[in-house]
């Protein structure tokens, strides 16, 4: 598959019973960049076409550690299954790129404490920022983990470990709803205030917020957050849902406008019209512009906007600074009332 990265499988590693960590090393003299909390997409060739899923990066690029995925087996999930089931050391994985905006922020001056809600593997990405803290931050760091049961539990053992190794600046408490007493085992609005209220020790401007799990989950975590007093700025998700969407809203001018694509140091001239995004569009016309969940999900095809205006569909991962600073997501972006220009 010309025009992707090439990553080598070196070890892979049970978690849990269906979970496994896969080692990945590079090829052809590749040397991947991420921060910790990125994803890598990686690209499958089936009969019905290329297709492609999105897997949490847990290994931290600040501990010298060498690149890894981990993932947890979907129900009728058509690539998890296949890449635990059949997946061995020495196969060779396609990779698009690495993305995602789940990550720390570039200054972390003013943040006294970080915050993360995980359920299931929306630990993964939370395992390598909360790794990358304590090693190399001074910062206090809470986690609140929800599963099943212990034996569910991704890298828990290595999270006990990691609260002997940093007892002053890390604790984490472990939700498992198969025990007793679900009021206290499982998140709900009512656990999470009463959390909290026992472990945010900052004032809620000066705490930073990491949410990554099921929809309901975040759903529910996200409206206490915000009826609690935390900013909406101050949190942050991650969501690696590929269903499509069930409706596609109509932009306020469905004429057809021009884009100009600044790519890899490449520029490229589109005419863009609703119902096809720019995403759509440059893929049409084999512009390489990264992507994945085409949903406004996973923040792959992120962009800059600098001239003109730009209407989004749908967009769950983008903050509103974010959006005020001109960032937009190709996959839900159409041009509005004339010409744009981006940069990817």
């Amino acid at each position: 598959m010309n025009g992707y990265h090439q990553l080598q499988i070196t070890n892979i590693i049970p978690e849990t019973k269906d979970t496994k960590t896969f080692v990945l090393q590079p090829l052809n003299n590749w040397q991947p960049i991420y921060k910790a909390g990125q994803f890598l997409t990686l690209v499958f060739d089936t009969k019905h076409g290329e297709k492609r899923r999105s897997y949490s990066i847990s290994s931290s690029p600040d501990l010298d550690e060498p690149l890894s995925i981990t993932i947890k087996k979907v129900e009728n999930g058509e690539f998890s299954r296949l890449l635990l089931s059949h997946s061995k050391i020495g196969d060779v994985l396609n990779i698009s790129d690495i993305s995602g905006l789940f990550q720390l922020p570039e200054k972390m001056g003013e943040t006294e404490q970080f915050f993360f809600l995980a359920a299931g593997s929306g630990i993964t990405p939370c395992y390598s920022i909360i790794k990358t803290l304590l090693h190399c931050t001074d910062k206090n760091v809470m986690l609140i983990y929800s599963n099943k049961n212990e034996e569910e539990a991704i890298f828990h053992q290595q999270f006990l470990l990691l609260q002997n190794q940093f007892p002053k600046k890390f604790r984490a408490h472990l939700l498992f709803s198969s025990r007793g007493n679900a009021y206290k085992n499982r998140l709900s609005n009512w656990l999470l205030q009463e959390l909290l209220k026992e472990y945010l020790k900052v004032e809620t401007s000066k705490a930073l917020f990491y949410l990554c799990g099921p929809f309901e989950y975040m759903q529910t975590a996200t409206i206490t957050l915000l009826s609690d007093g935390i900013p909406s700025h101050n949190i942050k998700k991650e969501n690696f849902n590929s269903l499509p969407r069930k409706t596609k809203t109509i932009p306020p001018d469905t004429n057809e406008h021009l884009v100009t694509v600044h790519l890899e140091n490449q520029v490229y001239q589109l005419t863009v019209q609703y119902p096809n995004s720019i995403l759509a569009v440059a893929k049409a016309n084999h512009i390489a512009i990264p992507y994945s969940c085409e949903a406004g999900r996973c923040g792959s095809c992120a962009a800059t906007c600098t001239k003109g205006k730009v209407w989004m569909a749908y967009n769950e991962v983008l903050l509103d600074n974010e959006i005020a600073d001109g960032r937009i997501l190709c996959c839900q972006s159409y041009p509005i009332d004339g010409n744009v220009e981006i940069f990817v």
